[in-house]
């Protein structure tokens, strides 16, 4: 049977999904609610362009839930960050499945209302980041907690854009709805994996944060230790030249390993040996897990719980960064 999917929020990426989506065989698009008129458009075209029919249209994801609701398997999530918990938390009380788009709350507090909702409801909810659910990504965890390479020393992670010029005055950049500036959109992506790949909690951190001329953090660095003693830094520069590109570096005593915050390339470095390179094709890979997960065919790759992981080691980032780098207890 096809599944009945409905999307709340239909910007760029949403937009990007919906064109492969509407080409699947084993789902059918049955919703969308966005508040821009525009997206709303373009999603008419989209569908009329491909020789599909256009979904139900909303201009409120209330009005949307409450009317397709029973109709519906699940629904993709990708509205700004800040309605991220309360869109969640109504579609799983409504019996449907959730794919929300990173990050997936703006505070702990919210990641733990989402895992006290999904508990009761008992129903799916993936957290769209690309790291969680790569395969490349997910064996690196593995990796790490076998001690394949050896112990883990240390991480060092970046990633960069020209983020901040490019989204002046979007809503990225306003905070009540944001939640933050670079570090916690495209910089989300990095935090996650860094997280993800370690089982270790976070004991400490430190950061500090510039805004440069914009109204929210264009560049953050933070340097912080886990319970096991591994000591990681994180470093997100919004302001560069036009490209979206990041970098994890983890070094252990018996090798190098360098990943792609997105999962989709893989680069394992090891004494007297050439440098071993995997590249993940990633086009498909967020539905198809997502449908895995809902089927029981595989252990949800990127769950809430790792949600709540993230939210903590944002809220110490946010912590010590407005007490001037003041060391922040985790634990």
């Amino acid at each position: 049977m096809k599944l009945k999917l409905a999307i709340i929020g239909c910007g760029i990426k949403a937009r990007q999904y919906l064109g492969t989506w509407i080409q699947r065989e084993d789902l059918e698009v049955v919703a969308v609610a966005d508040l821009s008129d525009d997206s709303l458009r373009e999603v008419e075209a989209i569908t009329q362009a491909a020789g599909v029919n256009c979904p139900a249209l909303f201009s409120g994801w209330q009005n949307l839930l409450e009317d397709k609701s029973p109709a519906l398997d699940a629904v993709y999530i990708s509205s700004p960050h800040a309605f991220h918990a309360e869109q969640a938390i109504t579609a799983l009380q409504a019996d449907v499945d959730v794919l929300l788009e990173k990050p997936m709350v703006m505070t702990v507090a919210e990641a733990e209302q989402i895992i006290d909702a999904q508990s009761a409801s008992g129903k799916a909810l993936v957290v769209a980041y690309q790291g969680g659910l790569s395969p490349l990504a997910q064996q690196l965890r593995e990796d790490v907690a076998a001690k394949t390479y050896g112990e883990l020393i240390s991480i060092n992670a970046a990633i960069w854009e020209d983020w901040a010029p490019k989204y002046r005055g979007h809503w990225k950049q306003a905070t009540e709805i944001s939640g933050g500036g670079f570090m916690f959109d495209s910089g989300a992506h990095m935090m996650n994996t860094v997280s993800l790949v370690c089982d270790a909690e976070l004991e400490r951190i430190s950061a500090f944060m510039d805004r440069r001329c914009y109204p929210v953090d264009a560049v953050t660095a933070a340097v912080g230790r886990l319970t096991d003693g591994t000591i990681f830094t994180l470093h997100a520069s919004g302001e560069t030249i036009p490209v979206c590109e990041s970098r994890l570096e983890l070094f252990f005593t018996d090798a190098i390993v360098r990943l792609c915050a997105w999962g989709r390339w893989i680069e394992i470095e090891r004494p007297g040996k050439a440098v071993e390179r995997k590249q993940q094709e990633a086009a498909n890979n967020l539905m198809d897990v997502f449908q895995q997960v809902r089927a029981g065919e595989i252990t949800n790759p990127s769950p809430a719980t790792q949600g709540l992981k993230m939210a903590k080691l944002w809220d110490a980032i946010k912590s010590s960064a407005a007490a001037d780098g003041q060391p922040v207890r985790c634990l």
